[in-house]
């Protein structure tokens, strides 16, 4: 539940006499769509470390959309582009990053900020990154950069996310296949 989630969980921990801290991890979709609460996180002195995963756009949701047959359109941080002039056939695959900056924003609410640039040791920035942030008084977020085309590891369940029934694009007939024979093995949990 995005860094909303975890103020309230620090607020109620707080209020149980609990100091532990309480780590919010987004992508950078996420943190732009809910990210104002760190205002209320600096306004209150509430200790929260968030990490932010920087992958230029929606990762998750570009990946679901191609589990349904629908590509990643709109899902990345570009400049539309078309590859013949018309703005009706434009998409996002092929423009110039946006230039988003998320550390720069956290920064502009005050908030402490670690940035990791991308390379072979991130990981062990990202670990050092997070021994910081324990150390500090108010909330910090911690900035790394991640390929939105590495995906975690599956975790064997299955969504049930419909897939259009109709279409005229060869891939989302294919997951229309897939996802109805996934429904057919659904079993139900209560009744």
């Amino acid at each position: 539940y995005e860094i909303a989630g975890g103020l309230g969980v620090k607020r109620g921990t707080v209020a149980a006499g609990d100091d532990r801290d309480v780590v919010v991890m987004v992508g950078d979709g996420s943190y732009l769509m809910l990210h104002t609460e760190l205002v209320t996180a600096v306004a209150e002195g509430i200790k929260l470390i968030v990490v932010i995963i920087q992958n230029q756009g929606y990762a998750s949701i570009g990946h679901l959309s191609e589990t349904v047959g629908s590509q990643r359109f709109g899902t990345r941080y570009r400049y539309a582009q078309s590859p013949d002039g018309n703005p009706l056939h434009a998409d996002f695959e092929r423009g110039e990053f946006l230039p988003v900056d998320l550390a720069a924003n956290a920064r502009s609410y005050g908030v402490d900020v670690i940035d990791i640039a991308p390379g072979p040791d991130s990981l062990a920035q990202l670990s050092a990154a997070v021994g910081t942030a324990k150390t500090a008084d108010g909330p910090t977020v911690i900035h790394i950069h991640s390929d939105p085309f590495r995906y975690a590891p599956e975790g064997d369940g299955w969504w049930d996310v419909p897939v259009s029934e109709v279409s005229a694009v060869e891939s989302t007939r294919t997951a229309r296949a897939e996802y109805e024979q996934q429904q057919r093995l659904q079993r139900p949990l209560l009744g």
